[in-house]
């Protein structure tokens, strides 16, 4: 028998999707620890992905064969969800784009596990304000010849703690009311990264404005446009009323990062986390 020469995305098993949840039972074990699905949505979307019944660490990728040469490449994976050990796997997305996309399952530890994955993707004429903060970062990144970022379900866990700590709790700030610093409330999260980054904004109304205003900041824009980081998550949070000291109704947060043992692009930089420099504590520029 010869060996199979299709690519990974060539040989992924097609799924039917629909607005109720489907669920396809498989195992990753042997040689083959890795496995690839592939659905097409026929327009706009809130789509949820649920991974379950793990036995051992494993990751889930959703990915776009945007260059279609059937092989999964730095900036085609549009969501990742990267939890810890054998915790469950989500990825919740309200708006994604119609099109054709690939799932990607794999052990992260060389074990064999059986899994149950569910998915559905019910039409929508609306886009989350957290996913256009993603979809708008990666447009600036693409017209500067950037890789995009995909959205992490661990690091959007951050940032939208976060958001909702500093309204609900009168302060704004990258060191937490209990002390802790954002480093340190990515890997709660069970995130572990190679370079990290977050950026925090007040007061603005819409993710067209916050984008202007952290793009107006030059170390800000750094952490949306650096070479170093892969991955991304939006937190936003409206408090109204809003009576503390702090009065400004919209909380938003961006965590970067990527994950720890993945290949780096090539650039000639290397994988050292160079955020600490980026890190200022954005005040409002305009209310």
């Amino acid at each position: 028998m010869l060996p199979d020469a299709r690519t990974p995305l060539d040989r992924a098993n097609p799924i039917a999707i629909s607005s109720k949840f489907q669920t396809v039972k498989d195992r990753l074990r042997g040689l083959d620890l890795e496995q690839y699905y592939r659905l097409r949505l026929k327009k706009r979307s809130h789509f949820e992905l649920r991974l379950r019944g793990l036995k051992s660490n494993t990751d889930v990728e959703l990915l776009r064969d945007w260059n279609r040469n059937g092989q999964p490449e730095l900036g085609e994976v549009v969501a990742s969800s990267r939890a810890p050990d054998r915790q469950k796997e989500t990825i919740n997305i309200q708006g994604l784009e119609p099109g054709t996309y690939f799932i990607r399952v794999f052990a992260r530890a060389n074990q064999r596990t059986r899994y149950r994955l569910k998915l559905a993707a019910r039409p929508t004429s609306t886009t989350s304000f957290t996913y256009q903060v993603v979809q708008q970062t990666n447009a600036l990144r693409r017209e500067r010849g950037l890789h995009p970022l995909a959205l992490n379900t661990q690091l959007s866990r951050s940032a939208q703690t976060y958001t909702k700590a500093m309204a609900t709790q009168d302060f704004f700030s990258h060191t937490g009311a209990d002390g802790s610093t954002w480093q340190q409330r990515i890997l709660a999260t069970g995130y572990d990264f190679s370079s990290a980054a977050e950026n925090l904004a007040i007061g603005y109304a819409t993710p067209d404005r916050v984008i202007q205003g952290w793009m107006n900041s030059p170390g800000h824009r750094d952490n949306m446009l650096s070479v170093q980081v892969q991955e991304i998550g939006v937190g936003y949070f409206y408090l109204d009323p809003d009576p503390g000291r702090i009065t400004s109704y919209h909380y938003w947060a961006e965590s970067f990062g990527t994950p720890a043992l993945t290949i780096q692009p090539s650039r000639g930089t290397n994988s050292r986390d160079r955020s600490r420099q980026q890190q200022s504590f954005f005040r409002k520029l305009d209310r």
